[in-house]
């Protein structure tokens, strides 16, 4: 499921936004803890997905940083981004608030990813939703090849973190 809205003024590119709203999910064969292992550690995600670079917890707390590198259509954009997890243990559910500016004025990026593992008969359910606001000259593609990307994006995700959840285990037994 995809929502998309977008809104431009003229020529003037600075007023272009454009609200991604995206729903997917991937049945896994693993069991819903050993995926929720997984999912809960940031780093563990963010090994995962194709266009994160330097990805660095910011002090003690859940606040990280990072930077998000891809191309899309004509414009090549590098936004560094300060990204604040939530986690609720009880619920097998994180969140990620993003908010971040590409520093050539191409982009800017806010908004709320959310991830959950749900139980099903022999395994699990991977639930991603987000809502990201794209604001600027990248804003002027649309949502279409922005949500093509996503798309694209999650996909590549899910081989990562299917390789990581079917890789054996290291111990002093292994």
């Amino acid at each position: 499921m995809a929502v998309l809205s977008r809104e431009c003024h003229g020529r003037d590119w600075r007023g272009c936004r454009v609200l991604l709203e995206i729903a997917k999910s991937v049945t896994l064969d693993q069991p819903t803890d050993t995926v929720w292992e997984i999912v809960r550690v940031p780093e563990t995600v963010a090994a995962c997905l194709p266009n994160i670079r330097e990805f660095e917890r910011q002090g003690e707390g859940a606040t990280y940083a990072a930077t998000i590198e891809d191309k899309l259509g004509p414009f090549k954009v590098e936004v560094p981004v300060t990204i604040e997890v939530g986690e609720d243990t009880q619920d097998r559910r994180m969140t990620a608030n993003v908010a971040g500016n590409d520093k050539r004025g191409q982009a800017r990026v806010r908004g709320e990813v959310a991830a959950s593992v749900v139980a099903t008969d022999g395994g699990s359910v991977l639930e991603l939703t987000s809502r990201i606001e794209v604001l600027g000259r990248l804003a002027t593609l649309g949502a279409v090849p922005m949500r093509r990307r996503a798309d694209q994006i999650f996909d590549v995700f899910v081989r990562n973190l299917s390789a990581r959840l079917s890789a054996p285990t290291s111990g002093p037994d292994h």
